[in-house]
């Protein structure tokens, strides 16, 4: 009996102790909730000061948050205007949520499956091919040069070591040339370079006092050394290849393209064939039907 009553009373201790546990914590959590510092109210939402952005420390705070309030109840109004008297067109509006919902889990679906799925890797031969089998719409829209250029002050040491070095494409005195350019010369590029518009190059040479190079195709067919200087600098260029305005590219100038080209080729492919193994799919397990 006394065993009995033991058992009781710890049963009724326990069940005091958990009321008062719990208890405690609701009121901790209504406390917690009473603590969050009320901006504004509009209808039966509520702003916070918790959920304003923070404050950029070159701005006035209280214009700040007073702005945020302005443009939080702004918002808040014109959607609750917007459903009071757009209420007929509400379900238009919630089919146009749908429509952007699953075109955007399409979109992202779509991406995962190249980033798992895509080898975008081109090989040279598939650019090769690619660029013979298309050359025609690969005719360049302006003149293009490999030059070798020294742009370097006239007070620069030396300066007759770049005037016989810099027409040079042997490799031994391109370094030699490289690293005498480092110490002196304002810009340089030298030796295996990339094709470069003539146009914009030539804006940064002293033309107006050479108006003949202005005339690319005679100064470029007439012209492989070339020296110019003003005030401050002297130019030497040394043309090692160029291309004209309507003629076909050069493969390595348009390389980079065509690899962009077929690698989006490839991503077409991947998701055509997604698609077409999605619906094969659907089919063999029933999950889609065509009724005629």
């Amino acid at each position: 009996m006394i065993s009995s009553i033991k058992i009781i009373q710890i049963e009724f201790v326990q069940t005091w102790f958990f009321l008062i546990l719990f208890t405690c914590v609701l009121c901790s959590c209504q406390n917690k909730q009473n603590t969050r510092v009320e901006l504004a109210r509009v209808y039966d939402d509520y702003l916070y000061l918790d959920q304003t952005p923070s404050i950029p420390n070159s701005v006035d705070s209280m214009v700040f948050v007073q702005d945020y309030i302005n443009q939080w109840a702004t918002q808040k109004l014109l959607i609750k205007k917007a459903e009071f008297n757009l209420d007929r067109n509400l379900h238009y509006v919630d089919s146009l949520v749908d429509v952007y919902r699953e075109s955007l889990l399409i979109h992202y679906y779509k991406e995962a499956m190249i980033q798992e799925y895509l080898d975008d890797v081109v090989s040279d031969s598939l650019i090769n091919l690619y660029y013979l089998n298309n050359i025609e719409n690969f005719q360049l829209k302006e003149d293009i040069v490999k030059l070798n250029y020294v742009k370097i002050k006239s007070i620069a040491p030396n300066i007759d070591f770049v005037s016989e070095k810099y027409n040079s494409l042997e490799l031994g005195e391109i370094a030699e040339l490289e690293e005498y350019c480092l110490q002196f010369a304002e810009r340089f590029f030298l030796g295996h370079v990339d094709w470069v518009s003539w146009s914009d190059f030539s804006k940064t040479l002293p033309i107006s006092k050479n108006q003949y190079l202005k005339d690319a195709r005679r100064f470029l067919k007439k012209n492989k050394k070339i020296e110019l200087k003003d005030s401050t600098y002297h130019y030497f260029l040394f043309i090692q290849d160029f291309k004209l305005k309507g003629t076909s590219s050069p493969l390595d100038y348009v390389s980079s393209l065509i690899q962009k080209i077929l690698v989006n080729k490839k991503k077409k492919d991947l998701m055509n064939h997604i698609e077409r193994q999605l619906i094969e799919d659907a089919l063999s397990t029933n999950n889609f039907e065509i009724y005629e």
